[in-house]
């Protein structure tokens, strides 16, 4: 008990991550790299996001899809994590559920995340928990005009930036930032990122983690077993 007392003073790391199904994740990739490897890569990019955050310190929750999947994901990450289903009929009740779910539970502030961002460096996520101590929100821009990340504390949790979103467009942020700027919500704003949806995305990953496969060491050592990333040895 004390130690669940202790966590709702932590700031919370919520993962999105979809369960290791085919035809469920990196649909868009699968159509150029095949299923069997990209759900393999998929499932590399989420123990190297997990590993991340928890080698940091911080307390995490992920928040899994589809329903029913809650044993693969336990199969599949161990059960010493908390896990909650995805709840919602699109992204962003999914993502407003989330964080009212985590919040209710009486965790003060809370950033959320996807998998799709295994190089997103640790620092980054530190200053976005870091800037909820000044900050009413932190985002997390993506190059293809998303978000990584999003995050609040919880007296200034906003529901309306996550209603009538273009989700999957390139206007998710534009829009989002609006709905701040409506508000008068203080934000801050953390560095451009880039997802991999792509071949070309993940080709820009490819040239990253042949000189800092430290970066992602499971996805760095997936792509090099499968000729992707020149052996070094």
């Amino acid at each position: 008990m004390e130690s669940n007392n202790l966590k709702k003073h932590q700031p919370c790391v919520i993962l999105f991550a979809k369960a290791p199904i085919p035809g469920h994740v990196k649909t868009r990739l699968a159509k150029d790299m095949g299923e069997t490897r990209t759900l393999s890569l998929y499932w590399n990019f989420v123990r190297d996001s997990v590993d991340k955050i928890t080698s940091a310190g911080h307390y995490l929750k992920i928040f899994h899809d589809p329903p029913g999947s809650l044993p693969l994901m336990q199969d599949w990450l161990g059960q010493r994590h908390e896990y909650f289903l995805q709840e919602g009929v699109n992204l962003g009740l999914k993502m407003a559920n989330a964080f009212i779910r985590v919040f209710s539970s009486g965790i003060h502030q809370a950033v959320l995340m996807g998998a799709d961002f295994p190089d997103l460096p640790a620092m980054i996520l530190a200053d976005a928990l870091s800037g909820l101590d000044t900050h009413a929100a932190v985002i997390g821009p993506t190059l293809d005009g998303g978000y990584y990340l999003i995050g609040f504390n919880a007296d200034s949790f906003l529901t309306a930036v996550f209603e009538n979103i273009p989700w999957s467009t390139s206007g998710v942020f534009e829009k989002t930032m609006s709905c701040f700027t409506t508000t008068g919500a203080r934000v801050k704003q953390l560095p451009k990122w880039r997802d991999i949806d792509t071949c070309d995305d993940l080709k820009i990953l490819i040239q990253s983690l042949t000189r800092h496969p430290e970066h992602c060491p499971h996805t760095a050592a997936y792509l090099t077993r499968i000729g992707l990333i020149p052996d070094s040895e």
